[in-house]
């Protein structure tokens, strides 16, 4: 078990304190938000101890890890910060923005021999992990694309940082596309280059796509819309077949289609797998558990440092090929 300070107390941070009530790997002791009035009745719920200091956080030797939930531009000097106090960090996405700032704080974290974690909660989804173990099973033999869209109109009508351009510089790539940039890696590995647009319709940058090439030869597409109802689409496709789950990261069912075919009966056997249900605050519990049991050595964690560094390279690229047009190495 260890004890975590709470970092941002957003409707966002208050699922990761729900999410792991009763857990025995995970507790939360301490917040820090910059507003404490406004959560004041929320941290006598749940037994916080409530700070607008950070510091006071790193300073409190009770608190083994802090879960940051602060805007995107502080994560790096935030876990730079928890690395020289000791205490190991997980942040939620995206990791940063910048190549530079994401290898930064993955050394800083690496050197103080902590664990770093990630707000990936997806990655913990039943669709999303079974999709992962048929990839490694090899049964879509070699893997050729990967699509993925999940789009969503959450932030309309929504004011705060996470609208900043400067938070945001390519919009719902940033806030949902963040997700499927690292289920993408997971899958494929890492990306080489990026071929970005993004187009304002209702919001800033609202509608982005983005054209990717992976190191090993694989080619992408991503997509994220802030104008639509939310929506959720990822299609692996290989030499063998295919694997596909729509709806929304919550699902529980995979289609599949292996062998070749006729073209009358579609190409190859459909199949439709049904999984184990797992919702969005059990996603989250998860990450936070396996966090929790990686930072006493009881559990690998199920990301590691340099991929997420490599997100933060992703997301320079797609803001600076958007930018100019033209396509861009990672």
């Amino acid at each position: 078990m260890i004890n975590a300070a709470i970092v941002g107390l957003g409707w966002w941070g208050q699922n990761h304190v729900t999410a792991t009530k009763g857990s025995d790997k995970i507790r939360f002791t301490r917040a820090v938000d910059l507003a404490p009035k406004n959560v004041q009745g929320f941290c006598d719920e749940h037994e916080l101890n409530l700070t607008s200091d950070y510091a006071d956080a790193l300073n409190d030797p009770d608190i083994d890890a802090v879960v940051l939930v602060t805007p995107h531009t502080q994560h790096t000097d935030q876990i730079v910060a928890g690395a020289a106090a000791g205490k190991h960090v997980l942040t939620e996405k995206p990791f940063a923005l910048e190549k530079s700032e994401g290898e930064r704080a993955a050394k800083a974290m690496k050197d103080a021999g902590l664990t770093l974690g990630i707000g990936h909660n997806y990655r913990y989804g039943p669709a999303v992990q079974e999709i992962k173990r048929i990839i490694d099973s090899g049964d879509l033999g070699e893997i050729h694309h990967i699509e993925a869209n999940l789009s969503h109109q959450g932030q309309i009508g929504i004011e705060g940082w996470r609208r900043a351009n400067k938070e945001a510089p390519t919009g719902g790539i940033v806030h949902f596309g963040a997700h499927m940039i690292d289920i993408m890696c997971w899958y494929g590995g890492p990306m080489r280059e990026v071929y970005g647009q993004l187009t304002s319709h209702i919001l800033e940058n609202d509608c982005g796509s983005v054209l990717v090439k992976f190191e090993s030869g694989i080619t992408g597409y991503l997509a994220n819309l802030m104008t639509t109802p939310s929506t959720m689409h990822l299609h692996v496709m290989g030499s063998k077949g295919w694997a596909r789950a729509n709806g929304w990261m919550d699902t529980t069912k995979v289609t599949t289609c292996f062998g070749a075919g006729a073209v009358e009966d579609g190409g190859g056997a459909v199949n439709e797998i049904e999984l184990p249900e797992r919702d969005i605050y059990t996603q989250i519990r998860f990450n936070d558990e396996n966090f929790a049991a990686a930072c006493v050595g009881d559990e690998t964690y199920l990301f590691t440092p340099d991929e997420m560094a490599h997100t933060a390279a992703i997301h320079e690229a797609i803001a600076k090929s958007a930018a100019s047009g033209q396509p861009t190495q990672v």
